[in-house]
């Protein structure tokens, strides 16, 4: 055993890590040797120990106690004051630390404590815009581990999910970053899309009915066409054409293979329904916001890898298939035919809210049926 302060040594040994947090702080080394089983070599055990408090290690400490003592009757109070702190020293912290604070801190107590001071919240996606990388996390948190966040203080139904909470608060504030709602803005994935249309892509249909909810454009949204998987101009097109080739891999390709009569198709519909459940959804959700395909949307070419050779098959082959009738009988309505009126209806009350920025609240406003409202909130059709 050894102790020494401030020795060669030990600057040898530990070289940056203690330059870099402890500079010319005392600190006491303890080195214990031990024999490696079945050699005649010892390794080293060394303990540092320093009084020295870096004041990253302060300030993640002092975050994770204001967690901790975070409630409903202190939280507009403790929250302020971590925006703050974090705001003056968060060029100190590293940006994984950072992320951890901004993602696992702020925001979580945020929700946990159901903050109601929409300036506050503001100054909580001010700070996440800022943050790049965290402010992606927050939307592929509440698309990808939508049951991870913690739970609300004296939980009680009526309290919004983690990803409405946000959203609902951007409403209220009308919050746009450089002319773009916040909402709409674009977080990198794959590609740089806006959440709503990762959400699809993930085939996640209940994020994806949350972003449709509260208004993100999904409609005439264009791309760079070098950076989508098959050249198209639009996020909805690019998005479609993965969609309907799943279909096609997952539904049409087996059923065609089998060669079903009308009875067993029926009967095979029924049991790939449980498999491709969230596909499925995630496709009628997208039907019902979207006004009407144009022609061209969905006309292209899926390469079929099942024979020897690798063959074509039209999109217009997978769309008119019996099984994709019998899965989403919606989608001929929305592609190759009059647009209906009911839907037509839907869609034009819907923008015109958005447009006011009172989806979905303001449908509980009118003076219409339940039934409708939730037709309106494309909880049904």
């Amino acid at each position: 055993m050894e102790q020494s302060e401030n020795s060669p040594f030990i600057r040898n040994c530990i070289g940056g890590i203690v330059v870099e947090f402890l500079e010319g702080q005392q600190y006491a080394l303890t080195i214990n040797e031990y024999p490696l089983p079945s050699s005649d070599l010892n390794y080293e055990y060394v303990t540092l120990v320093s009084e020295h408090c870096p004041i990253a290690a302060s300030i993640f400490r002092w975050f994770r106690s204001a967690m901790s003592h975070c409630n409903m009757q202190n939280g507009e109070l403790i929250l302020n004051e971590m925006v703050e702190v974090f705001r003056e020293h968060k060029d100190e912290l590293s940006i994984p630390l950072r992320e951890y604070i901004l993602s696992d801190g702020i925001l979580e107590v945020s929700y946990r404590v159901q903050m109601d001071n929409s300036q506050i919240i503001k100054q909580v996606l001010d700070l996440l815009y800022e943050s790049w990388s965290s402010f992606g996390s927050l939307h592929f948190s509440a698309i990808l581990k939508p049951n991870n966040h913690h739970r609300v203080q004296e939980e009680v139904e009526q309290y919004p999910d983690y990803l409405s909470f946000f959203l609902e608060h951007a409403r209220r504030l009308k919050l746009e970053y450089q002319g773009v709602r916040f909402i709409d803005i674009s977080v990198y994935s794959s590609m740089r899309k806006s959440p709503v249309f990762i959400a699809a892509d993930l085939w996640c249909w209940k994020p994806l009915l949350r972003y449709l909810q509260y208004g993100a454009r999904f409609e005439d949204v264009t791309l760079d066409p070098s950076s989508t998987r098959n050249g198209a101009q639009t996020a909805l097109t690019d998005t479609l054409n993965s969609l309907i080739r799943y279909l096609w891999i997952r539904l049409v390709q087996p059923a065609t293979i089998l060669s079903l009569t009308e009875p067993e198709l029926q009967e095979y519909c029924e049991v790939a329904q449980v498999e491709l459940r969230d596909l499925c959804h995630t496709l009628r959700i997208i039907l019902r916001v979207i006004k009407r395909f144009r022609q061209d949307v969905l006309d292209f070419i899926i390469p079929d890898h099942s024979g020897p050779r690798v063959v074509g098959i039209r999109s217009e082959m997978v769309l008119s298939h019996p099984a994709v009738q019998l899965m989403l009988p919606t989608l001929r309505k929305r592609y190759g035919c009059p647009i209906q009126l009911q839907h037509y209806c839907r869609w034009v009350i819907r923008n015109r809210l958005n447009e006011n920025w009172q989806l979905p609240a303001g449908i509980n406003a009118l003076p219409v049926p339940n039934k409708i409202k939730k037709y309106l909130n494309i909880l049904s059709g």
